[in-house]
């Protein structure tokens, strides 16, 4: 994904290899100087292999997060 590749390249100019802890904070700034639109422009550049890795992965973060949630209030 090209989109991941130029963040990845802007990320190791402003920051070492072993910043990886500001990597989050990174992104979210990043993402937080995008409006709607151009968000669109990068899901639209994508191929189907990536949509379906970003979806994949996003899903898959959201389900474990309410496994947790669940097993939390199951054990309280």
């Amino acid at each position: 994904m090209r989109f991941a590749d130029d963040l990845f390249q802007r990320y190791l100019r402003h920051f070492s290899d072993s910043d990886s802890g500001s990597l989050d904070l990174f992104i979210q700034s990043i993402l937080e100087q995008m409006d709607h639109d151009d968000l669109l422009e990068v899901f639209e550049s994508c191929t189907k292999s990536d949509l379906n890795n970003i979806l994949s992965s996003y899903l898959s973060d959201i389900m474990i997060e309410k496994l947790r949630d669940t097993n939390s209030n199951a054990v309280s």
